[in-house]
Formats: structure tokens, C-alpha cells, sequence
């Protein structure tokens, strides 16, 4: 509902205005490509290890599971940069979004079944951290569902400005 403010203007206006001046789409890409950028770093130096982690799933191939130890961090890497310097945006956050959706859908395959594996997500080894990685998963779902929201914010946002620009 819309009600007039004190001023006369109305009130959910304001609301967007204070939306739009705290340049979430900003901050979401940079906390976006920090988290791509780090998450590529261990994974880039030791794609063995990570080629054993995504093993550790039971979903592909061998002959798969290299390539994507191959490719996936440097993917990472390249859409964490981009996401930073706001480079082909569109497509860039098309593919961000099209990744944490897979993430989640992997991590919960393994919950749902029961695999007690290390995600493999920011760092190869499982460094005695943590023998429930269960939890572990359900909390890199929850992260990745939270990364995910962040990235429809940023890829909605235009849409958003301009609904909000006719209303003035």
C-alpha cells in the first residue's frame, strides 16, 4: 500500500530511494566476484584434489570429472573478475546464477543421499575442521542460496530502476 508521507510524496518512493542509495548491486558483485575469485584459488593450484572431491560426489565420469577440475576454477576465476569490473554483466551474472543453482542442486543430492563428503568448495582438504560434513553441505546450500539471491538482485536491478524512475 502506498500512503502519502508527511510531505506529500509517497512513502514507498522514499523506501526505493533508500533501496537504490545503498547500491546493493554494487556491493552484491563485489562480495559475488571476492567469493568466485577465492573459491577458484585452491582449486586452480591443485586440480587433482579437486578432481578427488568431485569424485567424492558419484555423479560423473572420471574422464568428466578432470575436465571440470580443468575448467571449472579457471570459470571461476574469469567470473569473479568480470563480476568485479561489472564486464559483460548480462551474461556474466546469467552464468553466475546458472552455477549456484547447479551448486545447490549438487550439495543437496549428496544430503539428500547421504554422502558424508567435504563440499570442496573454497579449499580441497577437509583439514580435521569438521567430521559432520554434513552440516557442512547444508550450510554451503544455505551460503549458496544466499549468493543466489545477491545475484538476482544484480541481474533485476535495471528492471527495478526503471519501474521506480516512471513512478517519480
Amino acid at each position: 500500500m502506498k500512503e502519502d508521507g508527511p510531505n506529500g510524496k509517497n512513502q514507498d518512493i522514499h523506501k526505493m530511494n533508500f533501496i537504490k542509495s545503498l547500491r546493493l548491486p554494487l556491493i552484491f558483485r563485489f562480495i559475488l566476484g571476492i567469493v568466485f575469485i577465492y573459491a577458484s584459488y585452491e582449486k586452480i593450484l591443485d586440480p587433482i584434489g579437486f578432481s578427488k572431491n568431485i569424485h567424492n560426489y558419484h555423479v560423473t565420469p572420471i574422464f568428466i570429472e578432470n575436465i571440470i577440475a580443468l575448467v571449472l576454477p579457471w570459470a571461476e576465476l574469469i567470473i569473479g573478475i568480470f563480476l568485479i569490473f561489472g564486464l559483460f554483466l548480462e551474461g556474466t551474472i546469467s552464468i553466475t546464477i546458472s552455477m549456484l543453482v547447479f551448486f545447490i542442486l549438487l550439495l543437496s543430492q549428496a544430503v539428500y543421499r547421504g554422502i558424508d563428503v567435504h563440499c570442496g568448495c573454497f579449499s580441497i582438504d577437509a583439514n580435521g575442521e569438521s567430521t559432520n560434513f554434513q552440516f557442512e553441505l547444508i550450510k554451503r546450500i544455505i551460503e549458496d542460496i544466499i549468493f543466489l539471491g545477491m545475484a538476482y538482485v544484480i541481474k533485476f536491478n535495471n528492471k527495478f530502476m526503471n519501474q521506480d524512475d516512471t513512478l517519480e
